[in-house]
């Protein structure tokens, strides 16, 4: 790896006021929207769309995983310190088991960076300022109670909608639709 990862920071941040505002805008959008269109509280992109960057992850992943099982240093001494019992070790191949330790990596990694990706816009108060946005579900239209879930209409940078667990759930494909 030549390069090192800088996560990306806002070069604008706002203050709470500002926050607030854009928040409460952003909310009254979607109370206005999901009447005509539901589904726009929940955009997927298309798998295809980044085929050509999860395969290069993919490839990735295989080739360091392999050089990593070989040389010498922390995955090594990892492997080495926590052995497989004999009859597992036939099956396992030293590679697949640092593939898998590489994907848990990046797992953590994701999950780091997109709960950076929610404090971008509106820093280390992104969730409770999300979940003090409204005061309704926009799916039900009843009042939310403190457990509101924070759901993501779209995965590109706009903070997370508070909506009840059960409109969640139902969005996500959780529930069937008849039961909320």
């Amino acid at each position: 790896m030549s390069r090192s990862y800088i996560r990306p920071v806002n070069p604008t941040p706002m203050s709470r006021s500002d926050k607030v505002r854009l928040l409460a805008e952003y909310v009254r959008y979607y109370e206005q929207t999901v009447s005509s269109d539901p589904g726009a509280l929940n955009r997927k992109t298309p798998r295809k769309a980044f085929a050509d960057l999860l395969n290069g992850v993919g490839v990735l992943l295989l080739k360091e995983a392999e050089r990593l099982a070989k040389e010498p240093g922390a995955i090594r001494n990892f492997l080495a310190t926590n052995p497989l019992p004999r009859s597992m070790a036939k099956r396992l191949p030293e590679n697949f088991r640092v593939f898998c330790l590489a994907l848990n990596a990046l797992k953590r990694w994701v999950s780091a960076e997109q709960a950076a990706s929610d404090r971008y816009l509106l820093g280390g108060v992104a969730r409770d300022l999300c979940r003090k946005a409204a005061i309704r579900d926009l799916i039900t239209g009843k009042p939310l109670g403190p457990g509101a879930a924070l759901h993501h209409p779209v995965r590109d940078g706009r903070p997370p909608l508070p909506l009840s667990r059960e409109s969640h759930a139902r969005l996500e494909g959780q529930v069937p639709k008849r039961a909320v």
